[in-house]
């Protein structure tokens, strides 16, 4: 984007100072259960929900076994969208 002039250069050099690499969600699988129980938390305050809906049997499970191309901000479309559709639970998942 530097190159085409989409993006300031000397901007690009301060935040290129310091380059943090975060692994995609698929080869982090050992997160995938805080991250949940983080968003459902986070989601149940902001929709102002009055408890937090359990999880369906095996929801841990499908979430696991999906591949995760949209990363972490897929994650929490996904909670949040359980948490509309059900939101005195129990969560289940639409991937």
């Amino acid at each position: 984007m530097v190159n085409s002039g989409d993006f300031r250069e000397d901007l690009w050099f301060r935040l290129n100072v310091f380059p943090i690499m975060v692994p995609p969600l698929r080869e982090r699988m050992v997160d995938i259960a805080a991250l949940i129980q983080h968003f459902i938390d986070l989601k149940v305050k902001e929709l102002k929900l009055p408890s937090v809906p359990s999880l369906a049997p095996g929801a841990i499970d499908q979430l696991l076994d999906y591949d995760w191309p949209g990363n972490v901000r897929e994650l929490q479309n996904i909670i949040e969208r359980a948490l509309i559709i059900s939101p005195q639970g129990p969560l289940s998942f639409v991937l």
